[in-house]
């Protein structure tokens, strides 16, 4: 939030109308701020490249504001046969939950560990709108992996 004020000085002229000028300023940068919250539902999480999903364990939400919006979105992926060191796109939701915007920066680191302590990558291409799998050094041959991530959406 960057908001310039007026400095007001005591006996100023035209001190008053600073003020309401200052708390005007503020004001609606509060209400610019103010976003709102979509959910994305389960049945909007698709699982593509012979994977499969848990509907139950879908999750999907966009935090939208005026210049950007914050993404969370999540799932449980299966069917995950894989070499090692192998990219693979695993499921998609709707472009339209994107809102126009064009790039994407996460939170957090995007490695993951099962529960046999293998490291795989996972990462949100927004221009296609799909969570990605990356196979570390195992061979994966049906697990089942969680894939979840959070950023920023911005332009």
């Amino acid at each position: 939030m960057s908001i310039s004020l007026q400095p007001i000085i005591t006996g100023m002229n035209g001190g008053p109308e600073a003020i309401m000028q200052n708390f005007n300023n503020v004001k609606n940068e509060m209400e610019r701020m103010n976003g709102s919250v979509t959910v994305i539902p389960s049945e909007q999480f698709t699982p593509i490249n012979g994977f499969s999903i848990d509907r139950k364990s879908c999750r999907g939400f966009v935090y939208k504001f005026d210049s950007f919006a914050i993404i969370v979105l999540g799932t449980y992926v299966g069917n995950v046969t894989l070499k090692g060191w192998t990219y693979k796109e695993a499921v998609t939701i709707p472009k339209s939950y994107l809102n126009g915007f064009s790039k994407f920066q996460t939170f957090n680191d995007n490695r993951r560990t099962t529960d046999d302590s293998w490291q795989y990558d996972i990462d949100f291409k927004i221009d296609k709108g799909v969570m990605t799998v990356y196979t570390r050094g195992n061979e994966y041959n049906n697990k089942g992996l969680d894939v979840a991530i959070s950023g920023i959406l911005y332009n």
